[in-house]
């Protein structure tokens, strides 16, 4: 008989923070549920951690293969998985007790909704929560905050198994591979976002990669390109792409502003949420990378003024006391990277 709910994770050498990932699962106050864990080729202590868990709990079902990335992963793993439910869990985040009982709870109600997302609080690498963020909780809200962000956090969804499928799953796309099958599966279903948080989710100064975020900026670019070139009954462009970055897209007619706007919009909103982590190195290094960006950007100066409020308002919480910074981050998901 197969599970209420399978959790899906892929793993890259994640030993830091996967034994807690792993028990945050197993502790959920529903139990009926499998967790499916793909190592993605880890060479560090990832693989022993996660051969302990298996053979303490029969619910832990590990995979291994060699290294082929988060989407492929992530494929595998949801091919493995038995449910109709299938959430989703980074090595790096904790789930809440009662997450997967009341995002199935809703869909269960909610038959229309095919993903179901929720509120996180952001914590880093210590696990100190220094920010609670909510997102639009209607299918109406979140298709017009598509346009310009991502209005899911990918280790806080569940999704039905058979949107999943219809979708074509998960596509590699420089590591914006969620907000292309959201986009996907939001063509056929409604969507939504509980108001109450559901999972941890972990900002630490390894994440803070510069190159890595403007990457990721491209790819969701590129994901709501693809979008609109299916609503318009043309062929998805990133059908058969195997590489897609700034030219690629310039190629094919998105212009410089809209590339220009996704990029400097997810450099401040890392460099804002990892200064609050602690890394002031980073963010500054993030602020002055969208600081060059938004110069060459073909705008009224928006961009520019938005990079000069993000460092202004840094200087401004760094003289504040702790108490009042977390006040501060009670912000919305609406300002996020993508």
């Amino acid at each position: 008989m197969s599970p209420v709910v399978s959790v899906v994770m892929a793993v890259l050498d994640g030993e830091r923070f996967l034994e807690q990932a792993v028990q945050s699962v197993l502790d959920e106050t529903l139990t009926d549920l499998e967790l499916v864990v793909v190592d993605d080729g880890s060479t560090d202590a990832t693989a022993d951690i996660l051969a302990r868990f298996a053979a303490r709990d029969p619910r832990v079902v590990v995979h291994r293969h060699g290294n082929r990335g988060r989407p492929l992963s992530l494929n595998r793993g949801i091919e493995l998985a038995r449910a109709p439910l299938i959430a989703r869990l980074d090595a790096d985040d904790v789930s809440l007790p009662e997450r997967l009982a009341g995002q199935a709870a809703f869909l269960e109600r909610h038959e229309a909704v095919a993903l179901a997302g929720g509120a996180v609080r952001l914590i880093d690498a210590g696990g100190h929560c220094f920010e609670q963020s909510s997102s639009p909780l209607t299918d109406a809200e979140i298709r017009r905050d598509f346009a310009y962000t991502c209005p899911f956090t990918h280790s806080a969804v569940m999704f039905r198994r058979t949107a999943f499928e219809q979708a074509g799953g998960y596509r590699a796309l420089n590591d914006a591979e969620d907000i292309d099958l959201w986009l996907r599966i939001a063509e056929r279903h409604e969507l939504a976002n509980l108001a109450q948080p559901v999972v941890s989710y972990r900002v630490h100064r390894e994440q803070a990669s510069i190159a890595g975020c403007e990457m990721q900026a491209l790819g969701a670019v590129a994901a709501r390109f693809a979008a609109r070139e299916r609503a318009g009954g043309r062929p998805d462009p990133l059908h058969g792409a195997d590489h897609v970055d700034e030219d690629w897209l310039r190629a094919r007619g998105v212009s410089a502003g809209e590339i220009a706007m996704t990029v400097v919009k997810s450099q401040v909103w890392l460099a804002n949420v990892i200064a609050r982590a602690g890394g002031t190195a980073q963010a500054e290094a993030l602020l002055q990378a969208a600081q060059v960006r938004a110069r060459g950007a073909p705008d009224d100066g928006s961009l520019l003024a938005l990079v000069h409020r993000a460092r202004a308002a840094r200087r401004y919480e760094q003289g504040r006391p702790v108490s009042a910074r977390l006040e501060r981050g009670k912000a919305t998901l609406a300002q996020r990277r993508r």
